[in-house]
């Protein structure tokens, strides 16, 4: 029988503290997160600009195409190392918890009015498409990782790729710096004040499951195009020092829960 989730929601100063250190691996073609920068360069020198200038303001547009560059669309970049935000890392966690686990918000824009068909393939279940009760009721979910007004437990550093490479991509006429399958992003996340319950929560929620008594990593998609083409997107979470205590916790979460899974290969 499913036990009351009540227990699990009401903080207090007392819980684990922690520290989880985690890769992540890139297991499609290419992964592309964007940083919202763009890059263009001039490749052949404007030696007639006045010409170009005069041209424009008589109404003649010239093509400057062959002057420039493609549009390269970056990826997030620290110390000139390619690193993937905290804040996406930490989206992606609270995403799979909240479509996996029956008493949670589920918060999607009231703007929106379709969805990708691939997404709704995937992520195909019985809970309703919308659902808010913060702060008449504190769902897990908020409870774990915060909400407006609330602080979360969890603080989610930024991954730094340690290893791979990036190359850039042509999708649809733009260029996009992406990094390669193999690479791998390292990166931590401090909790406080958990219970065990809630520690199984952090780990379902980035794809670990157990078997064979040992923590494995799902599939998981992220990123740009991760509906679209099928050469991006996938990554895989793995523990970096796993313990038993993991093992119990995430086994413990599972039972209590009893939330949905997913298989996100398309």
């Amino acid at each position: 029988m499913q036990r009351s989730h009540t227990q699990y929601t009401e903080r207090n100063s007392l819980g684990l503290e922690g520290m989880l250190e985690l890769e992540m691996e890139v297991v499609s073609d290419y992964l592309h997160i964007g940083s919202g920068v763009y890059d263009i360069e001039i490749i052949k020198p404007l030696e007639n600009i006045d010409q170009l200038v005069e041209s424009a303001l008589k109404g003649s547009i010239p093509n400057l195409n062959n002057y420039f560059s493609p549009v390269t669309q970056e990826m997030n970049k620290y110390l000139d190392k390619v690193i993937i935000p905290g804040s996406t890392i930490k989206g992606l966690v609270r995403t799979r918890l909240e479509l996996s686990i029956r008493d949670a918000c589920f918060i999607i824009s009231r703007n929106a009015n379709s969805s990708s068909s691939t997404y709704r393939r995937i992520f195909n279940n019985p809970r309703p498409r919308a659902t808010d009760r913060f702060p008449q009721r504190v769902c897990p979910v908020c409870d774990l990782l915060g909400n407006s007004g609330l602080a979360s437990k969890v603080s989610f550093s930024d991954f730094v790729m340690t290893q791979g490479k990036v190359e850039y991509v042509n999708v649809n006429g733009q260029c996009y710096e992406s990094s390669v399958k193999g690479s791998k992003f390292k990166g931590k996340v401090v909790y406080r004040s958990l219970k065990t319950i809630e520690l199984g929560m952090l780990l379902y929620g980035f794809g670990l499951r157990v078997k064979d008594r040992k923590l494995e990593g799902k599939v998981m998609l992220i990123g740009r195009f991760k509906y679209s083409d099928k050469r991006f997107g996938r990554i895989r979470f793995s523990l970096l020092s796993p313990k038993q205590d993991y093992i119990n916790a995430l086994e413990d979460f599972m039972r209590t829960f009893r939330p949905f899974d997913y298989n996100e290969e398309w």
